[in-house]
C-alpha cells in the first residue's frame, strides 16, 4: 500500500526511524513506520486513546532537519499475529515548510508515484 492514496489527502512513504512524542509532558518513543505530509504511523506499544493530542518530534532519514509538530492520535492498533502495536497520528499545526519537505522526502522514496503525479 506504500505510495497509494487510497482516498488520502496525501501519499505516504515507508520510513523507519526513532521519534520522539509527548504525551503533556511526559516523553516516550516510538519506531516510525510511515508517514504522509498528513500524519505518521508510529509502532509502540505505549499507545494512546483516539482523540488524544501529543506532540512529536520527527527527524527524516537522511535529513539533518527534524521538526516538531502537534497531533491528534487518529487511530489504534492494539497488535496481534499480523500487526504490530501502534497508532496513526494526524498533523494538526504542521508548517508550510516542513509539509514540503515531508512532501519532498515522500517523492523521493516513492518514484513511480511521483512520475505517475507528475504527468
Amino acid at each position: 500500500m506504500t505510495g497509494v492514496t487510497n482516498n488520502r489527502a496525501f501519499s505516504r512513504a515507508p520510513m523507519s526511524g526513532t521519534v520522539k512524542f509527548f504525551d503533556w509532558n511526559l516523553p516516550s518513543h516510538a519506531e516510525g513506520t510511515e508517514i504522509s505530509a498528513g500524519g505518521i504511523f508510529l509502532r509502540t506499544r505505549a499507545v494512546l486513546s483516539e482523540g488524544a493530542m501529543v506532540t512529536v518530534r520527527v527527524t527524516l532519514p537522511g535529513l539533518k532537519r527534524a521538526f516538531t509538530v502537534l497531533g491528534k492520535v487518529v487511530r489504534t492498533v492494539k497488535g496481534g499475529l499480523f500487526a504490530q502495536p501502534g497508532m496513526g497520528v494526524r498533523f494538526v499545526d504542521l508548517s508550510p515548510g516542513d509539509r514540503q519537505t515531508i512532501l519532498e522526502y515522500v517523492a523521493r522514496r516513492t518514484p513511480q508515484l511521483a512520475a505517475a503525479e507528475a504527468s
